[in-house]
């Protein structure tokens, strides 16, 4: 599962139907705020005359390009020859690209069945009947942060030459997998937790960084042990300098 996904729709009144249900949705958050589903749309004021242009501009390029004998000998390579060419099939919208965490509340709380097929080719029939039932891994998760209690191990010479100018530019990441960052929340959310997020790194630093900085802002973030961020200070003029602070 990537940490965001896409829906695509071919069909008008089944683009209409989720996308008003959207407009009328929030998703409650564990933090106590809620979100509006339709936040996540592509087009969430798409009318039916823009459906039907695009779909004539679409159609008309899949007849152009694709209906050839070249590109219909390749999909028979794949798909056998019984294979045949449909420009329709070359048609479809962008109706949302949601996170996890608007995926689960789809699961649990969306009354559309051509949705819920989606998210089965997404999540697959096993892991999608454990969200569905309480009984997932982001059920389950604990993150065990050591807040105030953690130790920071900075890797080798990682202060040496950190630049002590004004102008620095910092961009801070996670390097294990499933972790992103909230800009509205100053906080770094795994993808388990089910909380939107606004970045894979925390590029708004601006300015010289201590030590001192760097490990209240670890404790701050309420990290688990063994998580290791990455440092990377760009200053014009005098190239970067990067380090990486593992949590202990």
């Amino acid at each position: 599962m990537a940490a965001i996904d896409k829906t695509y729709l071919n069909d008008w009144e089944q683009f209409d139907k989720a996308r008003n249900w959207a407009k009328e949705t929030r998703i409650p958050l564990k933090n106590g705020k809620t979100v509006c589903m339709s936040d996540f749309m592509y087009y969430p004021d798409l009318t039916k005359q823009e459906w039907d242009e695009m779909h004539d501009e679409r159609i008309k390029y899949a007849n152009e390009v694709y209906n050839t004998p070249e590109h219909i000998a390749e999909m028979r390579q794949w798909y056998g020859d019984d294979w045949t060419f449909n420009a329709e099939d070359y048609f479809d919208v962008v109706l949302w690209n949601t996170t996890i965490c608007a995926d689960v509340f789809l699961i649990r709380n969306c009354p559309f069945d051509f949705i819920h097929e989606r998210l089965k080719e997404q999540y697959g029939e096993e892991e999608y009947e454990r969200i569905k039932n309480g009984t997932s891994v982001y059920d389950t998760y604990q993150r065990n942060g050591l807040g105030r209690n953690a130790r920071v191990k900075f890797s080798k010479h990682a202060f040496s030459y950190l630049p002590r100018d004004k102008k620095c530019w910092w961009f801070i990441d996670i390097e294990d997998v499933g972790w992103a960052y909230n800009e509205d929340d100053d906080a770094w959310y795994n993808f388990y937790e089910l909380m939107p997020f606004t970045s894979s790194a925390n590029d708004r630093i601006r300015g010289a960084l201590t030590k001192k900085n760097i490990v209240n802002m670890i404790r701050r973030w309420d990290l688990p042990k063994g998580i290791k961020m990455r440092f990377l200070c760009q200053l014009k003029g005098c190239g970067s300098w990067k380090f990486t602070a593992t949590v202990k």
